[in-house]
């Protein structure tokens, strides 16, 4: 039987560290703020409202680099974890008080 430590499991993360975003560029932080953060929230972008200006296609090959390098190994990760946290099963302890 796998038993896990709820309470060290707890601290651990916690005392993880913070996650940041590596630096950008200017235009590869607008697409992220503006384009990308959006595209998550499921909202709607309209083609009039992106400034074209502001970013290259440089920028776009860095915000892909980003999602394929840095979000899409994390959630493949954070997959694998909760994946083998589900296959645990709970283990019940009776408690009687005379």
């Amino acid at each position: 039987m796998v038993t896990i430590n709820i309470k060290k499991l707890f601290e651990t993360i916690e005392e993880a560290d913070a996650f940041n975003l590596p630096d950008m560029a200017k235009g590869a932080q607008y697409l992220y703020d503006y384009i990308y953060q959006k595209l998550l929230r499921g909202e709607e972008i309209k083609l009039s409202e992106i400034d074209f200006e502001v970013f290259t296609s440089d920028d776009l090959t860095t915000l892909e680099n980003l999602h394929t390098n840095i979000f899409e190994k994390n959630e493949r990760t954070i997959s694998g974890i909760a994946s083998e946290l589900r296959k645990i099963t709970p283990a019940y302890n009776a408690v009687s008080f005379v």
